[in-house]
């Protein structure tokens, strides 16, 4: 997933981004897994997209969306509405810092805590219980209030990554193929797996469920 200018809007500085309910979200580009970096790299960029550079926060983006997408996925988010949640929990942040409501940027925590706050509101109005929260009432700002919500965002990646390291390699692949940001379908990422369509969706129903139940099994 790569973020333009055109994605964030042309308003002002601050201006609330497009909620994830609001229609198609940009389209996502292509592109290859993301490759590792070093502490020092992730530094550098973490401080130039603190202070605005779009390039800097897409080599983040690039970095950690998947953990995003993975997170919501282990609350049972759908898969659709999973990308598109990530993205708007990403222009998010992005409006935030361009607001000056920024001062840090620990990720992937931040982003997780963001996008589980956006899954959180729309679950809130699609049960009909609550009003839509206004845009400041979504923002997860970074160092002051939201510790436990960014070490809560931690612990459930750091669950779902325990539950796909239990599945088999051939599992994972797919898992990773179809969840990668690449806007692969399911017939691609059977091409390149070697499966079949139906095994390849076997195996996506299985995994989601596992990491549906391992979260379950935590907040009881």
């Amino acid at each position: 997933m790569e973020l333009s200018w055109d994605d964030l809007g042309a308003g002002s500085a601050g201006e609330a981004p497009r909620r994830a309910d609001a229609g198609a979200a940009p389209r996502p580009a292509r592109s290859a897994p993301p490759r590792a970096v070093s502490q020092a790299e992730e530094r550098r960029h973490t401080e130039r997209a603190l202070s605005g550079d779009l390039a800097a926060w897409n080599a983040l983006i690039e970095r950690h969306n998947h953990r995003v997408v993975v997170s919501l996925l282990a609350r049972g988010v759908r898969v659709d509405r999973a990308k598109d949640i990530a993205q708007d929990a990403w222009i998010r942040l992005i409006e935030q810092q361009r607001a000056g409501r920024l001062a840090s940027l620990s990720l992937p925590g931040l982003a997780i805590a963001q996008a589980g706050f956006l899954a959180g509101d729309l679950a809130r109005r699609e049960r009909g219980r609550l009003e839509p929260l206004d845009d400041a009432a979504s923002d997860v700002l970074d160092p002051a209030g939201d510790i436990e919500e960014r070490l809560a965002a931690t612990e459930h990646l750091a669950q779902a990554e325990r539950v796909l390291a239990r599945c088999s390699p051939s599992a994972q692949k797919v898992f990773r193929l179809a969840y990668s940001g690449d806007g692969l379908s399911h017939a691609d990422v059977a091409v390149q797996a070697g499966l079949s369509l139906q095994r390849v969706r076997q195996i996506l129903c299985e995994v989601r469920k596992r990491l549906r139940s391992a979260l379950e099994d935590r907040h009881e």
